[in-house]
């Protein structure tokens, strides 16, 4: 027999981490029922499989984390109520009753025209203009309590304080993450049993073996071979892309 699975490691070690995870999945789930009747390559495809699932699982934690979504429900309470108390004071600086209402909505205008933005603002800075704006205004805590806006002012204190604690916990986790196994290593782990998978079934397909342990083999190489081109040709494709834009930008930036 011929037949010879190839091509594979440059492929694997070039494209993207998602493009890797899926070529694992599709790969343990168009094996799966050949590789389970040869009995010679079974062990390592049970490996491989157990490390393509844990790469799966490992990117689908951190392409939906719990902890992105309940840090995005946070930053979006602190810029509601941040909107909130901004818009009550553009209305008092608009309407006030008396002098003194006058005077009160001034400075805190000005505090607010200065903070306007801050919803806008990334994660990190938008944290920074909310404590600042918190502390500008608690100097004005005779105006705040003209117009009720102490609760709101101490509202919004607490949710920038929770924000930012999340936010500090949600480094830490990718941290630990990073240093008990990132993407990346997952990824080679994947490609390394990957690898040893081949070269067993790559050396059974040069022995003399039983007409159904030839043709499972022979459906594996071929399965194989098959995504591993096709895996190559896209990569090829998007490399070409890719490089025919980063050409047209330098020239862009040459004109």
């Amino acid at each position: 027999m011929s037949t010879k699975i190839d091509e594979y490691k440059s492929l694997l070690t070039h494209i993207t981490i998602a493009q890797n995870v899926q070529f694992h999945r599709d790969a343990t789930r168009q094996i799966d029922a050949p590789a389970s009747q040869v009995n010679g390559i079974f062990p390592a495809f049970e490996t491989y499989r157990s490390d393509a699932d844990a790469l799966d699982a490992e990117f689908d934690r951190k392409s939906k984390s719990i902890e992105t979504d309940e840090l995005a429900l946070k930053d979006g309470r602190r810029d509601a109520t941040t909107v909130q108390i901004i818009s009550r004071i553009d209305y008092h600086s608009r309407f006030p009753q008396n002098d003194t209402e006058k005077e009160a909505a001034r400075i805190l205008q000005f505090i607010a025209d200065a903070y306007r933005e801050a919803p806008r603002k990334s994660y990190q800075a938008e944290t920074s203009y909310l404590r600042n704006m918190i502390a500008e205004l608690h100097k004005n805590e005779a105006g705040l309590e003209l117009f009720g806006l102490t609760s709101l002012v101490d509202r919004l204190d607490r949710e920038n304080t929770e924000f930012e604690t999340l936010h500090a916990t949600r480094a830490n986790v990718k941290e630990a993450r990073r240093e008990s196994g990132t993407l990346g290593k997952f990824s080679e782990k994947a490609n390394k049993s990957f690898d040893v998978l081949c070269q067993i079934a790559n050396g059974m397909l040069l022995m003399p073996l039983d007409d159904v342990t030839k043709s499972a083999l022979k459906q594996i190489a071929s399965l194989l071979n098959a995504q591993i081109n096709q895996y190559g040709v896209n990569y090829r494709h998007h490399a070409g892309v890719v490089a025919g834009k980063k050409k047209a930008n330098e020239k862009n930036m040459e004109e």
